[in-house]
């Protein structure tokens, strides 16, 4: 459980509702996928960070499914029967539900179909980052109050 120490983020609370067995199953996969780009050339990896940069995470699924269910509500509200405006209200509700508890139905599903979390989706950017060596030219000693200018950090995680 979190503690005030380390706050609960939008991971953190997906990762929670995640079984064991699954959260194993997508750091294996990570470590796959970054296996599979050693010795591969810099352009192949960085092909690989822009596909990850681009894919999908379990946040942007369920933002996408609530829009998609609450137009549709409405849509059918306005023009079929009043009834169906319940479907917006049962999405939204549900969509508020995952965003304060971070829990939802569909969590399982997606989770099932492979789809990751943006912090796992950017560990495996990273860790290929780091074989690619971005991060050599990062100054090593700059004493112990400034350990690295923040610039360089952010050059080299962003880049």
């Amino acid at each position: 459980m979190p503690t005030t120490l380390h706050p609960v983020t939008e991971t953190d609370r997906v990762r929670r509702y995640t079984s064991p067995k699954m959260l194993l199953r997508v750091e294996e996969e990570i470590e796959r996928n970054v296996a599979c780009y050693a010795g591969q050339s810099d352009e192949v990896i960085g092909q690989r960070i822009e596909e990850l940069k681009k894919e999908w995470s379990i946040n942007r699924y369920l933002q996408a499914n609530v829009a998609a269910v609450g137009l549709l509500g409405a849509i059918l509200g306005l023009t079929v029967h009043r009834k169906f405006a319940l479907l917006t209200a049962i999405a939204f509700g549900s969509f508020l539900v995952h965003g304060v508890r971070g829990w939802d139905p569909r969590i399982h599903t997606l989770r099932k179909m492979g789809i990751r979390t943006r912090s796992e989706i950017d560990r495996e950017i990273y860790a290929l980052k780091v074989m690619r060596g971005d991060f050599k030219d990062l100054p090593a000693d700059q004493g112990a109050r400034n350990l690295l200018p923040i610039r360089e950090i952010m050059r080299a995680v962003n880049s």
